[in-house]
């Protein structure tokens, strides 16, 4: 699929993930070298706090270029570039809605077991509570894998509506699929290291802090839209799998 539309998924990528993503590099200030654990923590709270608006201008940019992909991946009416990005960001506020829905459930999921765990038995068990709430957080995520296509090709404006199709298409292919996300995460993980970790590290070493986590912001931004294009890709082609089924 992204041979096929390999000159169209570049265009795409470059101007909804790799501009946002090298723009919230440079503008984004980094936690000041030599900070460990509660220190490094707060400064970097301190700095979302500051920016969190250009961090979720960010995020509604590349959803939009994911919805956008979305439609031309899969629409069979075959839409030219300029039809595609306006009928993404029209789903974009279903999308968000849906996505929203799922944010706030599981916040209330995790409200009503951590607190009563926290109260009972302190915080040494509400970590280990944790670790269900994480599990059931990835299953529900891996059984909407997907609403981004639902919403943008199966023109579902209703985020409760799109949810319920999402989970209804994936009905039966949970294991499966929470198979292949693994292995993606895996794969992306081990491609993140080898081209930005350990590249940094002697870019870092050699050029000096400043030019060195330039170049390093500059490489995971190319990074980070290869993986977000593949994995926009993997979530297409689960749709049409579906969709044929």
């Amino acid at each position: 699929m992204i041979g096929a539309n390999r000159e169209m998924m570049l265009v795409l990528g470059g101007l909804f993930f790799l501009i946002p993503q090298m723009l919230l590099g440079m503008l984004l200030p980094d936690v000041p070298p030599g900070m460990e654990d509660e220190a490094a923590t707060q400064a970097a709270m301190d700095i979302f706090a500051v920016w969190w608006p250009l961090v979720l201008g960010v995020a509604v940019i590349q959803a939009a270029g994911m919805l956008t992909l979305m439609v031309l991946l899969c629409d069979s009416g075959r839409p030219v570039v300029r039809d595609a990005i306006r009928t993404g960001i029209k789903a974009l506020g279903p999308y968000v809605g849906a996505t929203l829905v799922l944010v706030a459930g599981m916040g209330i999921l995790a409200l009503l077991i951590l607190l009563p765990v926290t109260l009972a038995a302190g915080e040494a068990a509400a970590a280990v509570a944790m670790i269900p709430i994480l599990a059931v957080a990835l299953w529900v995520n891996v059984r909407t894998l997907t609403l981004a296509p639902v919403v943008a090709v199966g023109r579902e404006r209703n985020p409760f509506e799109a949810l319920k199709k999402a989970w209804g298409q994936t009905n039966g292919s949970g294991p499966r699929i929470l198979m292949m996300v693994i292995l993606f995460l895996l794969a992306a993980l081990v491609i993140s290291i080898v081209t930005t970790a350990i590249p940094g590290t002697i870019l870092i070493a050699t050029l000096g802090q400043e030019t060195g986590q330039g170049i390093v912001g500059v490489i995971e931004a190319f990074v980070s839209t290869f993986l977000m294009l593949a994995w926009s890709a993997l979530i297409a082609a689960s749709y049409r799998q579906f969709a044929k089924a």
